[in-house]
């Protein structure tokens, strides 16, 4: 299972969950009710005739009306910012909605036990009742409701942020496995044919590559990385590339000015901009001239390929900047060029970096 279609099965449930929380916060309400107004009251025994008229014909009226402001009133009006039309209509409705309660229980309502209703008292009296009645009833359920929205609320900031994290972490890993496998294969045949060259470097470039892949593997999981690891495995690189001079016709100056303590950096970042560069093939000797210049939140690269460009590099170059800009937006600055007097290609790369008393702060 990807890791997208596991984010999406989540949100699915995070939605369900709530939707079963409100429903049950809401049937807990109504059990309150049919206890406090309608069985506790009771002075004979508990007929569906009772249930049905003390509790469910008395209550459907005030019902519509909770439910009126909370399914309609709320996410049209107030969620909306039309507060004078969500205090007109809460109003209007209130007004009306405890007339109509009056009327339709005179008609529809049989109320006797444990106190038959006196139905000879004037409409204004018992108007002015239910107006108190329908006001703190109101009250209660606006509590209650504030109560679940806030709960609601503070879960899903919560989901939100957990899901976050996972988004970035499923666009690390794709970061991770990004590595190209005509370059993984190629790097992979040639170690397979040197080996068969009773040569010196041989071993030393097998341990090299096992080392660059299990920096890929362990450090691409992550949001940061310690920058004094990433360039020891972009060394560790350059240092691949040079003692497999038999099947590399790519020759590697690198050289770091500034101090690298303390510092963090995307993962791979250095290692898959290199990589972009092993992959272009070219029938002669080419020179890459690599300066890494440290600041205190900026990394500088400056890269100068001795060679023409091709389209499939321009392409691969474009792909990085997307790729790493999804995760660290318009921090990450790449410009390349090409100087048309000697037919060589310039890149120039700038990383943030974070401290690391501002990344312990930030997890």
């Amino acid at each position: 299972m990807s890791n997208f279609v596991q984010l999406e099965i989540n949100e699915r449930n995070r939605w369900v969950y709530f939707t079963n929380y409100r429903w049950v916060a809401h049937l807990v309400y109504w059990i309150w009710v049919l206890i406090v107004s309608t069985i506790m009251p009771a002075k004979g025994p508990i007929t569906p005739s009772l249930v049905f008229n003390h509790f469910f014909l008395s209550n459907i009226v005030i019902a519509t009306f909770f439910y009126l402001y909370c399914l309609y009133f709320i996410p049209y009006f107030f969620k909306r910012n039309k507060n004078m039309q969500f205090w007109i209509l809460l109003i209007l409705s209130y007004f009306v909605i405890v007339a109509i309660d009056i009327f339709f229980g005179r008609a529809f309502v049989h109320l006797t036990d444990p106190v038959e209703i006196d139905r000879h008292l004037s409409f204004s009296r018992i108007y002015f009742s239910k107006l108190v009645s329908y006001l703190l009833n109101f009250f209660f359920f606006s509590i209650m409701l504030f109560f679940m929205e806030k709960n609601e609320e503070d879960s899903t900031l919560l989901e939100l942020e957990k899901e976050k994290k996972e988004i970035e972490q499923v666009k690390l890993d794709l970061l991770k496995t990004n590595i190209n496998p005509d370059f993984l294969m190629r790097s992979l045949h040639q170690l397979k044919e040197s080996a068969k060259i009773p040569e010196e470097t041989t071993p030393e470039a097998i341990l090299t590559f096992s080392d660059l892949l299990r920096y890929r593997l362990y450090r691409g999981r992550q949001l940061y990385s310690p920058l004094k690891e990433e360039l020891f495995a972009f060394q560790s690189f350059v240092h691949f590339i040079g003692l497999d001079h038999l099947h590399h016709q790519l020759h590697i100056k690198f050289a770091v000015q500034g101090l690298d303590d303390d510092k963090y950096i995307a993962p791979l970042s250095l290692v898959n901009l290199l990589e972009i560069f092993c992959k272009a093939t070219n029938p002669n000797e080419v020179l890459l001239e690599i300066i890494v210049l440290i600041e205190s939140d900026e990394l500088h690269l400056e890269m100068q390929y001795g060679s023409d460009v091709t389209a499939q590099l321009l392409t691969d170059l474009e792909e990085y900047q997307s790729n790493y800009s999804q995760l660290y937006g318009d921090a990450i600055k790449l410009h390349a060029e090409r100087a048309e007097k000697d037919h060589t290609f310039f890149v120039r790369l700038t990383l943030p970096l974070l401290e690391k008393q501002v990344l312990a702060q930030s997890v």
